[in-house]
């Protein structure tokens, strides 16, 4: 009997320590609306195909505020998950902070990361201080989104390749007049949120700048001609009324509205593609940023990071690398949410796909040599959130009309206005 209670006990024993050595799970936390979550399900279970004993947990939010809330929350209570994914503008607050764990040096020390196979816009806007923090996923671009029924019955071309700021005013001023008639009624021409990052590639196209220096930002410029990409962005709404006014927008957001056949063009990134396809009746391709001189857009883009916490860095570096790879890039991207960074998969059917939305996939391959993006500093996103409320409001006030030279001279006053109130976020860097 006594033997017996020895066995049995030594037997528990065993099975506690093993259980104690058995590694924790995974966890990856994401940020997208239930199609780009399904998508990310659908890549961890592609994982777990192929390595049954692995762990991953899929940690989904619906919203990118809401995303970075939970983050801010876990590490502070010394909890956050292994692996996480960012967008470059908000990476910074956590690269300052040393808790995330360099995946590039990471990896690379184990063979599993090259960044020759990867678009050189999105890797760079990772790096910190010279290292490479997180890997990215997607290297997507603005561009715009057409609705090819609509230019039908306005009697407009398809936009070309290299279609200008004026042909994009044509085609709104055009599908605003096919408005007018009883077919188009409640038909707005072009839509776009009035924020930061979706007025840079005007102010750029335009000449002016955001900071004086990208990587290490002493001065909000907006600066040389940006008043002319202001005033340009202005006169859509105040002068030539192609884009909804402050209670349709409010009533309807853009995105809904051109769905429904609403809104003729729509300028956003690639997150958008998933919620078009799934709109089958919906005929619509996308179309480059149109330019001033040279081509300009701005980049978007998310990585997978990873915190200086993790226990298992090994089993995340191991996901890290399938997501990254042939594989696991083509599930995303067959997606539609994301353009792989992989060069070899976003040059492929997986991702130019002719029987997929958008016919001109490849829209956004050609925008990579042109993109620019906004600093990545720990303070950007509180920069872009001052700066989208007095934006919202600026674009939506009523003013007397005015020509395009008094315009600009109207938009240097803001101006002023929007450095002074985002000048003291970026001093503020200074003196860390």
């Amino acid at each position: 009997m006594v033997r017996t209670l020895v066995v049995l006990g030594l037997v528990g024993l065993l099975a506690a320590c093993g259980k104690s050595q058995q590694a924790p799970a995974v966890r990856l936390q994401v940020f997208g609306d239930p199609l780009e979550i399904r998508a990310y399900q659908e890549l961890i279970n592609a994982y777990r195909a192929k390595n049954p004993a692995a762990k991953i947990e899929l940690i989904p939010v619906g919203r990118q505020n809401d995303h970075m809330a939970k983050l801010a929350t876990s590490f502070a209570a010394g909890d956050a998950p292994e692996l996480f994914v960012l967008n470059f503008r908000r990476f910074g607050q956590f690269a300052t902070k040393d808790v995330l764990e360099p995946l590039g040096p990471a990896m690379k020390a184990r063979g599993l990361w090259n960044e020759h196979e990867f678009y050189p816009q999105p890797v760079e806007a990772f790096q910190y201080e010279g290292v490479q923090q997180c890997l990215p996923q997607n290297a997507s671009s603005l561009v715009v989104y057409w609705n090819r029924r609509l230019f039908a019955q306005a009697k407009l071309e398809a936009p070309k390749p290299d279609w200008t700021m004026r042909d994009l005013l044509t085609a709104a001023f055009k599908l605003q007049a096919f408005s007018r008639t009883p077919e188009g009624k409640g038909v707005y021409g072009l839509g776009f949120d009035p924020t930061l990052i979706r007025l840079a590639p005007f102010i750029w196209s335009f000449r002016g700048e955001l900071v004086n220096d990208l990587h290490r930002p002493t001065q909000i410029t907006l600066d040389g001609s940006a008043p002319l990409g202001l005033s340009f962005v202005k006169s859509l709404i105040q002068r030539y009324r192609v884009v909804p006014p402050l209670a349709a927008y409010k009533a309807e957001h853009h995105e809904s509205r051109f769905v429904r056949g609403g809104l003729g063009m729509l300028l956003d990134s690639r997150r958008l593609t998933p919620t078009l396809r799934a709109h089958p009746e919906l005929d619509w391709d996308v179309a480059p940023f149109p330019r001033l001189g040279a081509p300009v857009s701005v980049l978007h883009a998310d990585a997978y990071c990873m915190a200086k916490s993790t226990r298992n860095k090994t089993a995340a570096t191991d996901f890290v690398a399938f997501a990254l790879g042939d594989e696991g890039q083509a599930i995303l991207a067959r997606s539609g949410r994301i353009v792989p960074s992989r060069i070899s998969v976003a040059q492929s059917p997986v991702f130019l796909d002719p029987t997929q939305p958008p016919a001109s996939a490849q829209v956004f391959l050609d925008a990579l040599p042109h993109l620019k993006r906004t600093p990545n500093i720990a303070e950007w996103h509180e920069i872009e959130t001052k700066a989208d409320v007095l934006l919202e409001e600026w674009f939506y006030e009523s003013r007397p009309q005015a020509g395009e030279q008094e315009g600009a001279f109207a938009e240097i006053a803001f101006i002023v206005l929007l450095r002074d109130a985002l000048q003291p976020v970026l001093d503020r860097s200074q003196k860390k």
